[in-house]
């Protein structure tokens, strides 16, 4: 049965029951009312009067990699982001001292970006967004609430179902081929993310090469499967350095901006100053 629940935003993380290798959906946005901008889980989406002009984010909301997840998928258009829990160390969620996995939400960094404090950043989101756990454990049935037998065996075949699915998954997706899978998936989705002069050559390489894993078409395990994996790391980092350069670029033009409102303000104070001694 799925669990479906809002992400909480009054609290530093929040623990996700969800085992290693267990996938959850991240569905929906918020929207900043002071600049515009669309913030989801995964991504942020400034609009064309910011500065440096429309473009795309990969930092959203939650911090997945110090909650103990990784991203397999996000889309800045739909808001739905795909992650699966490692099992790895999760230093953001001892911090908060809360269990892990966790989804620790990212307010300082996303108000430092916009020169706000976490408060003011806070208190101008409007939205919200939801967690969904695919396939969660069924709550046992008490006795009394099953009027036949039959009925009891029906809810242990579905649990063992899903049980089964679950297994299937966590294998599926600590294998190499679901571990060359992912890396192609998150590429891809950065891709779909970046300045489509840099992703309008790459997008169309990367589908290929997620096409011709899904129908296997190279051997994950194999040499010439490391160096597919090698490759898409490549384009990987170059996106992430690329999507820094623009978040700097974009900074300074905002830093420059305010400083020259302040050094315009402060030669108009010192004209009226001059213009007052003037007539004294």
């Amino acid at each position: 049965m799925t669990q479906t629940f809002p992400l909480r935003r009054d609290r530093a993380a929040q623990h996700v029951d969800v085992p290693p290798g267990g996938e959850i959906v991240l569905r929906g946005k918020l929207v900043c009312s002071t600049d515009a901008s669309v913030v989801d889980a995964a991504t942020t989406t400034w609009p064309a009067g910011a500065p440096g002009g429309a473009s795309v984010d990969s930092g959203g909301l939650v911090d997945f990699a110090q909650g103990g997840f990784h991203v397999t998928s996000r889309d800045p258009a739909t808001h739905e982001v795909h992650a699966i829990a490692t099992g790895e160390p999760a230093p953001a969620c001892a911090l908060a001292g809360v269990e892990a996995p966790c989804l620790p939400l990212r307010l300082l960094p996303l108000a430092r970006a916009r020169l706000q404090t976490a408060q003011e950043l806070t208190s101008c989101l409007h939205g919200g967004i939801t967690v969904e756990v695919p396939d969660a454990v069924i709550p046992p049935v008490a006795p009394a609430a099953v009027p036949y037998v039959q009925g009891a065996a029906v809810l242990v075949g579905v649990g063992a179902l899903a049980a089964i699915g679950w297994a299937v998954q966590r294998r599926r997706a600590r294998s190499p081929l679901g571990q060359l899978i992912g890396l192609a998936n998150r590429t891809r989705a950065k891709l779909k993310a970046a300045d489509p002069v840099v992703a309008a050559p790459l997008l169309p390489a990367v589908d290929a090469a997620l096409g011709a894993l899904k129908r296997r078409r190279v051997d994950a395990a194999s040499a010439e499967g490391k160096r597919v994996a090698e490759a898409l790391r490549r384009v990987e980092m170059r996106l992430d350095a690329s999507a820094l350069e623009a978040r700097a670029d974009r900074e300074q033009q905002a830093a420059d901006e305010m400083v020259r409102e302040i050094e315009s303000a402060l030669e108009a104070v010192d004209e009226v100053g001059g213009a007052r001694r003037g007539r004294a």
